[in-house]
């Protein structure tokens, strides 16, 4: 015991600036925390769907953009105009994980007086991206929903992203704070005994993927939640009803705190949109 003592006793002699530089820096980071020269984060857990794929898009309703990804970090964005559910016949861009299902230099709307669709990219049933002829709408893009349910977009983007999307590439579309989202992997990250390839959907397989977002908010994730959840190059999804976000916030004891210096970062916009001109009108009416 003594010699114990007398080792410490040495120590404190030897080292007096560290033993206050350690007291110090103590109290440095307790009244750091108090400041306001740092914000803390949450970083939401969420259900990542590792595709297989090179490309994928993206649809942010709360913003009106929508983003084809590419797996080389590539992002061509665009601006659009998805369903507005107050317009007669009208309804709100479903959200959910869908997939390319169709496409064609024209699609005939029978259901609005046969109207042109141009450059249609189907991704769930009657919805899915296409331009019209009647350019009105492009004083909407990015800025308001002004469709029936589908995604308009202008037809100078139409016309590249019909060229470059393949049917079968997932299509994420959520409001703003998606639950889901979609990373690119290879088969070399794929456990055979552990993960799950989705190649074609079902119902039994949607439900699977929907319990898995109500494990996030019940604080079960990291119990229930176990492998990996990997999407086939061409994946099929018809009638698809995989949720990617729930109208209940991720609590907080779901959520990894961190702290970071708050990062902006502007996404470039690939649109030509057209100015707005006073003799123009949409082609469809908006109530205030």
């Amino acid at each position: 015991m003594i010699p114990i003592l007398v080792s410490i006793l040495i120590a404190t002699r030897i080292f007096p600036k560290d033993q206050a530089l350690l007291k110090n820096q103590k109290h440095f980071i307790s009244s750091f925390d108090r400041s306001k020269e740092i914000d803390f984060y949450y970083i939401p857990i969420k259900d990542t769907l590792y595709y297989l794929g090179d490309d994928y898009i993206e649809v942010n309703l709360a913003s009106q953009l929508a983003f084809l990804i590419t797996r080389e970090g590539k992002t061509d964005t665009v601006k659009i105009s998805s369903g507005n559910k107050n317009l007669p016949k009208g309804i709100e861009t479903p959200t959910g994980l869908f997939a390319v299902q169709n496409k064609a230099p024209i699609q005939i709307s029978r259901q609005f007086e046969n109207t042109e669709m141009l450059n249609w990219i189907g991704i769930n049933g009657n919805i899915g991206f296409h331009g019209l002829k009647q350019i009105g709408y492009y004083r909407s893009l990015g800025r308001r929903p002004t469709s029936h349910g589908c995604i308009r977009m202008a037809n100078e983007d139409g016309i590249r992203w019909y060229k470059k999307i393949r049917i079968g590439i997932p299509v994420l579309v959520y409001h703003s704070k998606p639950m889901r989202v979609i990373k690119f992997s290879s088969f070399l990250d794929f456990e055979p005994n552990k993960d799950l390839l989705i190649r074609t959907g079902n119902k039994t397989l949607y439900n699977l993927l929907n319990e898995r977002l109500d494990n996030i908010l019940e604080g079960k994730h990291f119990r229930q939640n176990s492998g990996k959840i990997f999407l086939a190059e061409k994946v099929r999804l018809f009638n698809s009803s995989i949720e990617v976000e729930k109208s209940k916030e991720i609590p907080n004891y779901q959520q990894s705190r961190i702290t970071r210096e708050q990062i902006t970062q502007e996404h470039s916009i690939s649109t030509y949109v057209f100015k707005d001109i006073v003799n123009l009108k949409d082609t469809c009416e908006v109530p205030n």
